[in-house]
């Protein structure tokens, strides 16, 4: 990143600063979700720690815009995700993104209370390693 834009100034505070700010309020948005026991609070904090987080990537010139198809995308998946309690380890047979079972996708990766397809895997391997225009 250019220095000359870290030094520059965003209403009175060093870009660096509001940077670090962002991400501060992220990581601490992600523990108040891992701590709430309502699952509209833990979507709550969970949407705020993704708005910090983009705020902070433009910011330091991450990226240039974001497609809305991968916006869309985001959503979908969140819409079919069923999420369950933090404390929950139950896998539910099925990929928490695109919500397909085991017997249509095959082998589910296996997290903390989530599981991933092959397919969703992949996209997510293709959005991460796209060429930023």
């Amino acid at each position: 990143m250019d220095q000359e834009f870290r030094k520059k100034m965003f209403r009175g505070a060093k870009i660096e600063d509001t940077i670090l700010e962002l991400e501060k309020l992220s990581l601490l948005c992600e523990s108040y979700m891992d701590k709430s026991e309502s699952i509209e609070r833990q979507r709550f904090y969970e949407g705020m720690a993704i708005a910090y987080t983009t705020v902070a990537l433009k910011l330091k010139g991450e990226f240039d815009y974001i497609d809305r198809d991968v916006i869309g995308h985001l959503y979908e998946a969140a819409a079919h995700n069923k999420p369950q309690e933090p404390s929950s380890p139950v896998h539910t047979g099925s990929c928490s993104f695109c919500n397909r079972s085991k017997d249509e996708v095959g082998p589910l990766a296996l997290g903390p209370g989530v599981s991933i397809c092959g397919e969703c895997l992949e996209f997510g391997k293709q959005v991460m390693g796209a060429p930023q225009p």
